[in-house]
């Protein structure tokens, strides 16, 4: 397979802080990405870094990307401001199975960061709600002070079926839930033959989450994990983000559960 490393000079039309160590940022021009893909920002003479467009897919002047200071390029990706330029290439690999979810129950389940390479999903189940059968959004995070996308939560209540979101640590002010991710599966009845589900988050969150997901007897077959967070050159030169005979940045980076659970140990 031919690799496009080309990269593309974008602009940056805005920059919001979202909690003490990451930032949104919106970026002028045209990103043609399926939901669930990712491309790589580069900083000449700094490095180069994977992240997953999380804006509408279907807007035509402007996309976003969430950086969050992790690293020595993210550390420098947040210090950019509006007018700053940076360069990208992409996008790679295969999305989220939307052709899927049609006619179905689609539950949604995120930890942290997992957010963002659903975000985008979340617009297209919106825009096209009549093709789905219920839509339930499960998401986890450390503290209210983590949380992302918090507004776009608080809108979602008038658009899905069932929406939960929970904190491990909570104050006074939080409005949603106080336990881990996986605890929200606890408590919502699902079709076992009828529902798809996607999965994002951080990879020790998996095997709680899955746990439960067998618990409530959803077939293997229907589950769709990413392993966004393993990418590092995006085109399979590398060969870092393997998971056993795959390759994340060609072969996903979402998986169905039943097809790479027998890779991850070898």
């Amino acid at each position: 397979m031919k690799s496009n490393l080309n990269h593309k000079k974008y602009k940056i039309i805005d920059k919001k802080e979202v909690t003490p160590d990451t930032f949104l940022l919106t970026i002028s021009g045209k990103l043609k990405f399926e939901p669930g893909q990712f491309v790589q920002v580069s900083l000449p003479g700094v490095g180069e870094a994977t992240f997953a467009p999380c804006s509408n897919p279907r807007s035509i002047d402007k996309f976003q990307l969430m950086i969050r200071a992790c690293g020595s390029t993210t550390n420098q990706l947040v210090k950019l401001l509006p007018g700053d330029s940076i360069l990208i290439r992409g996008p790679y690999g295969k999305g989220w199975p939307i052709g899927k979810l049609i006619g179905k129950n689609v539950l949604l389940v995120t930890g942290g960061l997992g957010i963002v390479p659903l975000r985008s999903l979340i617009f297209e189940l919106i825009k096209y709600k009549k093709e789905f059968k219920k839509i339930f959004l499960l998401s986890g995070f450390r503290t209210s002070h983590y949380v992302l996308f918090e507004e776009d939560y608080k809108k979602l209540r008038s658009y899905v079926d069932y929406l939960k979101i929970a904190v491990e640590k909570s104050d006074k002010n939080w409005w949603g839930e106080t336990c881990m991710t996986a605890d929200l599966i606890k408590n919502i009845q699902l079709s076992p033959k009828n529902t798809i589900v996607l999965i994002c988050g951080p990879e020790v969150m998996f095997k709680f989450c899955l746990d439960e997901l067998t618990k409530k007897k959803i077939p293997a077959k229907n589950i769709y994990i990413s392993f966004e967070r393993r990418m590092e050159c995006g085109v399979g030169i590398c060969q870092h983000c393997n998971i056993g005979k795959y390759l994340v940045c060609q072969d996903g980076p979402v998986f169905r559960w039943d097809i790479i659970q027998p890779e991850l140990n070898k």
